[in-house]
């Protein structure tokens, strides 16, 4: 929530003054929405922050999904990968200027479990009117961006609609705002925002008629595709534009999918597309409710990873130690395949307009490792190790019989060979804080036990007044005294180290996070030496893809190196030394009057506390006491 603030003159005087201040509360999520996603595409992203470099609102701010209670004071460059470039965006911001700069900068995975190494070009502006500054971050292929007008909207929605029931395939919608719906419900009228239900936003409730449910119930049954030709309904022409455009340019993947051949379709457990418009389809259909968290490409995992590469990118499920399927061939351990889809003709200027993907299961992959290294990988692990890792180092697919590490860091794996593999720049680590983390905290509940003494609370503000000292504090003292006196209590609230339970609370801290990406070195071989047992292991990239192909030698070797891994760790930066951020104080407290002069300074004025006052106090606290001895 930000509050937005004005203030109130009286103007009738030769000298005007100020009688009050208007404001109003505005949500991050309203501000977000505002966002022209149509133009910058769904990688692309709008932010803002006020003269001290905090946030006003921005994608990563967690707080307007609803993680905290309060949105944090976060700086820009707490949410945001810190370097020099993006430290002088930040402080132009701050100054009001206008500007663009294209930089390089780590992304982080909306997973937080990759990171990519990666340009993007940062627009910004000053707010006119208010304190604020804008920005605009766009990638390097939605420099350009396609207007699209003219596409019938009913008759492209109806034949759609028509051809779902009959389709092999499924289509499904991004929860969106793309329509809003103004209804009356008895004598008030609310506006449902179409595509989120979350967003649903209702009037006053008084007075409403008793049909009040079961016309709500109604509405949760419309979709965005009935609301975008509902006459009623304000939608956004450019963004349902875009939409239309996907549905119509992408209508022949079902004859594509079709035509694959049977003995490659049965490798695959689905087969799908989404589209910068909010457009997913898949392939069968019966496969749609594995993509039911996969429908908005802005928070798509695989969506951006795949905008982002240039090559076809592999996942595996995350999962620990513990978590894992003894079957191979279970959905959960299925393979992600993406790659994204960029228009090459003259007007399109290379824009990725869509990601194309599979889901195959994986035993495909030991097919891909044998015809890789047949002499190594297809004994099953008898004399060597064969791994497959994707770009954050997580293991896409082993040559081992149980396949438990499919999906696990390979630094909990084999940690002697990662930390090999980090030192020779096979990988690269890179770390930030993430300060909007959240951490378990155990806490005692209070059980009974006996009171020895109390000591009653004083306000210290109280406290520095003669007012305070003159009255009050006799009165208290001599009334909590007589009431001991005749009421002895032998109970109160005490904290039993033995019998005493615990409870768990989540509260706001900062923990470090890890992440790896791909170094210099693509073809790497070393050994690995542990109580005078050697192993030696071999590393080549797979051209074309995210994937590093692993051959270890197998012996029965100690391990000698810690585990590597990539799980979050609490910590607890010293902010003030380490990060110095430059801020900018206001200029004015507000507007001049009409004499031209302030009506107040720049800072807030100091409090000047007599220091013979305070001598006064003390010693009538050290008076007090001494008598009550």
């Amino acid at each position: 929530m930000t509050t937005l603030t004005m203030p109130v003159y009286n103007r009738s005087s030769e000298f005007e003054t100020i009688v009050g201040v208007m404001g109003i509360d505005v949500t991050t999520g309203e501000m977000s929405t505002e966002t022209p996603y149509q133009k910058i595409g769904p990688i692309g992203y709008s932010f803002a922050i006020n003269p001290n470099g905090y946030i006003v609102f921005h994608p990563k701010l967690r707080a307007q999904e609803g993680w905290l209670v309060e949105p944090p004071n976060l700086d820009l460059l707490e949410v945001e990968y810190e370097n020099e470039a993006k430290k002088q965006v930040r402080k132009n911001m701050i100054d009001g200027k206008q500007g663009n700069e294209r930089l390089e900068t780590y992304i982080v995975s909306e997973s937080g479990r990759y990171v990519v190494n990666t340009n993007r070009t940062y627009h910004y502006t000053r707010v006119s009117n208010t304190t604020f500054s804008l920005g605009v971050v766009l990638p390097d292929y939605v420099q350009n961006y396609p207007t699209i007008t003219g596409i019938p909207v009913n008759q492209t929605i109806q034949d759609l609609l028509s051809k779902s029931n009959s389709s092999d395939s499924a289509v499904l919608v991004a929860p969106w705002k793309y329509c809003t719906l103004p209804q009356r419900i008895g004598e008030k009228e609310m506006e449902v925002v179409v595509g989120n239900e979350a967003d649903v936003v209702i009037g006053n409730k008084t007075n409403m008629t008793e049909n009040y449910t079961s016309e709500v119930d109604d509405l949760w049954q419309q979709t965005p595709l009935q609301d975008m030709i509902n006459p009623t309904a304000k939608c956004r022409d450019s963004l349902v534009q875009h939409f239309l455009w996907d549905v119509t340019t992408t209508q022949g993947m079902d004859t594509v999918w079709k035509g694959v051949p049977e003995e490659k379709r049965n490798l695959t457990e689905a087969m799908f597309l989404g589209t910068n418009g909010g457009l997913t389809r898949v392939f069968p259909a019966s496969a749609q409710d594995v993509f039911a968290d996969m429908t908005d490409p802005r928070t798509a995992d695989y969506y951006s990873r795949a905008m982002d590469m240039d090559v076809s990118v592999y996942s595996a499920p995350y999962r620990t130690g513990s978590n894992w399927s003894a079957d191979p061939n279970a959905m959960d351990l299925a393979i992600t395949v993406v790659r994204k889809v960029v228009l090459s003709a003259a007007k399109a200027q290379n824009y990725a307009a869509a990601v194309v993907g599979v889901k195959i299961k994986p035993n495909k992959f030991e097919e891909l490792m044998t015809s890789v290294s047949v002499a190594y990988c297809s004994d099953r692990g008898d004399s060597h190790s064969c791994y497959l890792l994707d770009d954050g180092a997580f293991v896409i697919h082993t040559n081992q019989d149980s396949g438990k590490e499919v999906g696990r860091f390979f630094g909990e794996v084999e940690p002697g060979v990662m930390n090999k593999l980090i030192n020779q720049s096979v990988y690269e680590r890179v770390q930030v804080y993430d300060f909007q983390a959240i951490c378990v905290k155990k806490e005692q509940i209070p059980s009974a036990g006996s009171r020895s003494f109390y000591i009653p609370s004083i306000s210290l503000f109280e406290a520095l007044t003669l007012k305070w000292w003159t009255t009050g504090l006799a009165w208290a003292y001599a009334n909590f005294n007589l009431y001991s006196s005749l009421f002895t209590s032998f109970s109160a609230s005490a904290h039993s180290s033995s019998a005493a339970a615990e409870e768990t609370k989540n509260e706001p801290c900062v923990k470090l996070l890890t992440q790896y990406h791909f170094g210099d070195d693509a073809d790497h071989s070393s050994d690995i030496t542990c109580n005078n047992c050697t192993r030696r292991f071999h590393s080549v990239r797979v051209k074309q893809s995210n994937l590093l192909l692993l051959v270890i030698e197998n012996k029965d070797c100690d391990i000698c190196e810690p585990v590597v891994t990539q799980k979050p760790m609490a910590a607890d930066p010293n902010m003030c030394e380490d990060h110095p951020r430059y801020r900018r104080r206001p200029k004015d407290c507000y507007e001049k009057d009409k004499s031209n002069k302030l009506r107040c300074t720049s800072g807030g004025e100091s409090v000047h506390v007599s220091m013979l006052l305070l001598i006064f106090h003390l010693a009538l606290v050290v008076l007090i006491f001494n008598k009550s001895d």
